[in-house]
Parts: C-alpha cells; sequence; structure tokens
C-alpha cells in the first residue's frame, strides 16, 4: 500500500471521540449485557482532562549512548483525571476536599468538615469519563480505581458567572493490584462495529 500525505481515511469519521462527556462514580460493567451503570456526579464545565503519567528510568551503563530495547524499567505509572464540576452539593463540595465529613444533623444546614487524615470511605469505588466516539453506539469509558481528590480544594466566584471546582481524581491501586502490577486505571474503547473487533 502506497503512504499519502494527509492521514485522513475512509473511516476517521467514525473515530473521533467528541463533546466533554459526562463524570459517573462508581461505575459498574456488566460484561453479559455490555451495559454500564452508576451515578452522574453533576454537571461539568469546561472539559475534563484525563491524563496517565509514566516515569521511565534507564540504567546508565559505561559505553552506551543510546536507549536500549528491553532496559528501561518503570519508575512510576500514574492516572489522573481532572472534573471541572459546575454543580455542587454538599456531597460534591466534599469529595473535592477528599479527607472531609458532612454532618447532616442541623435542620438549616449541611455543615462540611475537613479532616487531617485519610479514611476508607473517604474513596470512591470509582470516578469515570464517559464520552462518545462518533462512529460507535456504545460508550468511550476511562475508570480509575479507588479514586481520591488529592490536590485540595479551589473555588473562585465572580459576577454573572457560576462558580466552578476543579477537581483532580487520583487512581489508588489496591494491594492486590500493587502486588501483581497492575496500574489501577481501564479504558474501554467500543470495538469496531463494522467487523467486531478493535483496530
Amino acid at each position: 500500500m502506497a503512504v499519502n500525505t494527509v492521514g485522513v481515511t475512509q473511516q476517521t469519521a467514525e473515530r473521533m471521540l467528541l463533546d466533554a462527556g459526562a463524570i459517573y462514580k462508581n461505575l459498574q460493567y456488566d460484561d453479559v449485557s455490555g451495559e454500564f451503570t452508576g451515578e452522574a456526579l453533576g454537571a461539568t464545565s469546561g472539559g475534563n482532562e484525563f491524563t496517565v503519567e509514566i516515569e521511565q528510568r534507564q540504567p546508565e551503563l559505561d559505553g552506551v549512548k543510546s536507549r536500549i530495547k528491553g532496559l528501561s524499567f518503570v519508575n512510576t505509572h500514574e492516572a489522573q483525571l481532572v472534573v471541572n464540576l459546575k454543580e455542587l452539593t454538599a456531597e460534591n463540595v466534599r469529595r473535592a476536599i477528599g479527607p472531609a465529613d458532612v454532618n447532616t444533623s442541623d435542620t438549616n444546614f449541611d455543615i462540611i468538615t475537613g479532616r487531617s487524615y485519610i479514611e476508607e470511605g473517604d474513596f470512591l469505588e470509582n470516578i469515570a469519563y464517559v464520552g462518545r466516539l462518533s462512529g460507535s453506539q456504545k460508550p468511550v469509558v476511562i475508570l480509575l480505581k479507588n479514586a481520591l481528590s488529592a490536590e485540595g480544594f479551589t473555588m473562585t466566584s465572580e459576577d454573572d458567572n457560576e462558580a466552578v471546582i476543579p477537581i483532580t481524581f487520583y487512581a489508588y491501586a489496591d494491594f492486590e493490584d500493587a502486588q501483581a502490577g497492575k496500574v489501577a486505571y481501564e479504558i474501554y474503547w467500543p470495538k469496531s462495529e463494522g467487523n467486531g473487533a478493535g483496530e
């Protein structure tokens, strides 16, 4: 097959990730039906950003001037999802802070109080971005396991606009995954509907 000077193909229109997507917490996948169920975190504004940061290490060897295949080691493999949340509830603010509690006993207010330590209940089972691929009826899902806000809480308000809270959720491996060398995120990419196989 001859090469071309442009990358556009007949399949291009079916392979674009569209719009900002939606954010869900505690998403569940049924591998029999192929369907996801979960609870929407709330409306966002300004899009959402998924990042995987990998730090590799190459041993320094005398006389070697370039990278050598087979001699790269992964030092860290971190996943995060930045959510620009516009729909605010007491629970969403608590999730944005991370280690915090909501006291609901007052008849007028839910009272949110931060903590200086992390509890098991601060972790979401997962946080997930759900987007749409142009050529598929199935969603693209990026799922971070054991998600926790880990960069603090910032809220900016201004006239003629609504506050948006950016939340940086990090994925945390459990001990079993860490011992197996697995990372704490999964990406569900829909298979091509034309031939039943991903490309």
